[in-house]
């Protein structure tokens, strides 16, 4: 129990500034050569410094990730949970997310809106394996935004296909929906923002956050080591971008990871 709840802080400190990943991304149990299976290593980003911003900022985070063949997982990107499924065509389970802490002194455009601060969102997941190559994937988390109310679902697709024995291609669609109380915390603006930061007050309904492409370079070097490399765009809605600091509709990350398995 101490070892684990050990993992919980490492996942919540490393993720601070990076959020886990909206889908749960695992190999399937059948397909693991370990009871335990580790890898550890380190990631690269460059990514806007908060939601809708036209700033960026590059940063480097460790790679954490741990799969057990009995279906528990616990990484930087799919944080702590447990997959149900004992069928590789599909995967179902609950887990912990984390959605990371906004701070206004992280950009002079979000002064007087004070801070969001980081939150474990509960949540569980569902996806479908078509075959090796087409995935349907889907989240629902719940507990972020100033007032942990805030709820978000996640639809996707995601398409792989192997060009060789080491290198493999992959891009995932995906659309976020929202609801109000996740909205109003990170694109809105209540009457007392709109006093302390000279923006006009603004509340956000529920709806579509954004539509999301990503694709991914994925090279297997030996054994032990291997490099991702990659990049997503989105698009936000109109219900984000009438916020008054949303200042980029179509933001743009790019990242490298290097990671070793035990």
């Amino acid at each position: 129990m101490k070892k684990l709840l050990g993992l919980i802080l490492v996942a919540c400190s490393c993720n601070s500034f990076a959020q886990t990943s909206e889908f749960v991304q695992t190999i399937p149990e059948f397909y693991l050569p370990k009871d335990v299976n580790f890898s550890l290593g380190g990631i690269v980003l460059f990514t806007p410094k908060y939601a809708g911003s036209d700033e960026r900022k590059a940063k480097v985070y460790p790679w954490l990730d741990a799969q057990w063949k009995n279906g528990a997982f616990f990484s930087s990107i799919n944080g702590l949970g447990y997959n149900f499924s004992k069928d590789p065509t599909i995967q179902y389970g609950l887990r912990l997310g984390v959605e990371p802490a906004r701070d206004e002194s992280s950009s002079s455009k979000l002064q007087g809106l004070g801070d969001v601060d980081t939150t474990i969102e509960p949540g569980a997941f569902l996806n479908y394996n078509i075959n090796q190559n087409y995935s349907l994937l889907s989240s629902i988390r719940y507990g972020s935004g100033t007032n942990h109310n805030g709820l978000q679902t996640s639809l996707g697709a995601r398409v792989t296909t192997a060009i060789s024995d080491q290198h493999r291609l992959t891009a995932t669609i995906r659309a976020n929906w929202a609801n109000a109380s996740y909205m109003q915390s990170y694109f809105g603006v209540n009457d007392q923002q709109s006093f302390n930061s000279g923006y006009l007050p603004y509340m956000p309904s529920s709806g579509l956050t954004d539509v999301k492409l990503s694709t991914s370079w994925h090279w297997t070097i030996d054994a032990n080591w291997s490099l991702t490399t990659g990049a997503s765009v989105s698009r936000y809605s109109s219900e984000v971008t009438k916020s008054p600091f949303v200042f980029q509709k179509t933001p743009v990350t790019v990242f490298s990871a290097a990671s070793y398995r035990f």
